[in-house]
C-alpha cells in the first residue's frame, strides 16, 4: 500500500523515484523532508517496514530504496535480498547505526549498493545518493 504522504516531481517528470524504509517516523519524515529538497525532480515514497516496502516495490517502479537495517519483522538485510530478487535493477542504500564490518559485509552480500552510517550521514549520504541517482539516470540514457 502507497503511503498518502509521497512527495510528487512538482509538476514536472520525476527523473527517479526513492522509497525511504525507517521504523522511526521522525527519521522517516526528516529524510523525506530532505529529499524533497535536495533532489526535487525525485519523487519519494516512504514506509515503515521491510514488509510495506516489499508492497511498494510490487506496485511502483522504484529506482533507489535508502533503507535502515533494524526494521520489524523482516530486517533490512532480509529486505535487501528480497527486493533484489524481484527487481535486481533497484540500487539499494542502507541507512543504519551499524558501524560493524560485519553488517556491511552481510548488506553487500544481500545486494546492496552502499552503505551509509548514520553517525557519517552528514557528509557522505548526499554524495552516495547522487551518484547512485547519476548512475539511474546516466543508465536510461543508454
Amino acid at each position: 500500500m502507497i503511503n498518502d504522504s509521497k512527495v510528487s516531481g512538482r509538476g514536472h517528470s520525476a527523473s527517479c523515484t526513492i522509497l525511504i524504509v525507517e521504523d522511526h517516523d521522525t527519521v522517516r519524515k526528516s529524510l523525506v523532508s530532505w529529499f524533497a529538497v535536495v533532489l526535487p525532480r525525485c519523487d519519494v515514497l516512504e514506509a515503515p517496514s521491510g514488509e510495506e516496502a516489499l508492497g511498494i516495490i510490487r506496485e511502483v517502479p522504484v529506482d533507489l530504496v535508502v533503507m535502515d537495517i533494524n526494521l520489524p519483522g523482516l530486517n533490512g538485510i532480509e529486505v535487501t535480498e528480497k527486493i533484489k530478487s524481484l527487481r535486481k535493477e533497484v540500487r539499494i542504500l542502507i541507512l543504519t547505526i551499524h558501524e560493524e564490518e560485519r553488517y556491511v559485509d552481510d548488506a553487500r552480500a544481500a545486494g546492496a549498493d552502499s552503505y551509509v552510517t548514520k553517525s557519517s550521514m552528514q557528509s557522505a549520504l548526499l554524495p552516495e545518493v547522487e551518484r547512485l541517482v547519476f548512475s539511474i539516470v546516466d543508465g536510461r540514457r543508454l
